[in-house]
Order: structure tokens, then sequence, then C-alpha cells
């Protein structure tokens, strides 16, 4: 009688184990893609070589842009940002609202 018992609670633990490694071996994680996007602006303004910094500065600020290059030479910056996060109208503003006004090129 106890060996037919012994056997139904080692049965019974079996198929609790087995379902707990079904449960346990689900994917749980999504891959999610992220895109990168450039824009080129013109900058006006710009009357020294510190003034690139400034602009570089506001520019990286916005949520969402992930490096910022601003050329005082050719009076230009070119942005790398994430879309979905952030739009080229936010990244302008953010120049101008420094007394740069930038424009997408």
């Amino acid at each position: 009688m106890k060996n037919i018992i012994l056997l139904g609670l080692v049965l019974g633990a079996m198929s609790i184990t087995g379902s707990l490694r079904a449960v346990e071996t689900k994917p749980t994680m999504e891959t999610v893609a992220v895109t990168e996007k450039t824009a080129k602006f013109s900058i006006e303004n710009m009357t020294c070589k510190m003034c690139n910094i400034t602009v570089r500065k506001a520019m990286e600020k916005v949520d969402g842009v992930i490096k910022a290059t601003v050329d005082y030479d050719t009076k230009t910056a070119t942005v790398i940002y994430n879309p979905s996060k952030a739009k080229v109208e936010d990244i302008a503003k953010a120049s101008t609202n420094v007394g740069y006004k930038a424009t997408a090129i």
C-alpha cells in the first residue's frame, strides 16, 4: 500500500515539475528595432568657432538626438537622431532658441 501511495506522489510530482518547465521555457522577450535618420541643417548667425559648440549642445539636448556635428566653415549641422523620439522641427528649434536659426536642407 505504501508503495502505491509513494508511486502516486512521485508521478504527481513529475507531472507538476513537467508543467512548470513548460511555463519557464516560454519566450518572454520581444525584439524592438531602432532606426536612425540623419538630417542636415543650414545654421545662421555663427560668427566664431565657439558658436558651433553652442549649437551642437542645444541640438544634442533634444530627446532622441544621438549625435550632432556642426561645421563652422560651411555653417551646417549634421544630426543623427531617432525619428520615433525626435522631429527635425524640434532639432531646428533648439538651435534657433539659442540664437542660431537652423533650417533643414
